[in-house]
Order: structure tokens, then sequence, then C-alpha cells
């Protein structure tokens, strides 16, 4: 494991109740869940983050699946899983075509 640092957060007593019902359930400590959450938590916020500018149009899918740390196919599904339409036009696809070809051939 990598050197980890220490930061503080303040949670509710009924939150950290739940967690602390979640880790005895699942046979960890209450720290080691909070880890598993927030990594779990953080991939999801890069995703969002990712959907979000490509629905703004401030990306093509290919760059916010490159942003997201997902494979072009994954974005798409997550796009579809959000109900975000698949944006294009005959130059748009023809770079998706390339990113995807010049991807096939690393």
């Amino acid at each position: 494991m990598s050197h980890s640092q220490v930061t503080t957060v303040r949670l509710d007593r009924e939150t950290l109740s739940k967690l602390d019902e979640m880790a005895h359930r699942l046979h960890v400590d209450r720290a080691t869940l909070l880890r598993r959450a927030v990594t779990i938590g953080s991939r999801e916020v890069v995703v969002e983050e990712a959907v979000l500018r490509y629905a703004r149009g401030e990306v093509s899918a290919g760059a916010a699946a490159e942003l997201g740390g997902i494979s072009y196919w994954d974005f798409l599904a997550e796009l579809q899983r959000r109900g975000i339409p698949y944006r294009t036009d005959m130059q748009g696809l023809l770079a998706e075509l390339e990113a995807i070809d010049g991807a096939g051939n690393r």
C-alpha cells in the first residue's frame, strides 16, 4: 500500500451508525469501509464529470472516456445508463472512428 495521509471528515451520528452497521456486516472496520467508499465514490465523480463535459458539448465521447478513465465502450454504456443521447455529425463520427482505430493499433 502506498504512503497514506490522515484526513478528517465530520459525519452526523446517523451516518456513522449506518457505517458501523455496514462495517460489522462486512466484517471490516469503519476506516476500511470508508477507504473503500471513497475509492469507489471518487471514481464515480471522475466519470460523472466526464459525462457532464460531454453533455455540455465541451469534449467528444472519446475524450470524455479518457477523462473518465474508462474505455470508449464503457463510456457509451454510461451515457445510455444515464439517458444521455450520443451526439454526432459526420465529422464527429469520422473523428471517433479514427480514435477507435488508433486505440486498437496501440
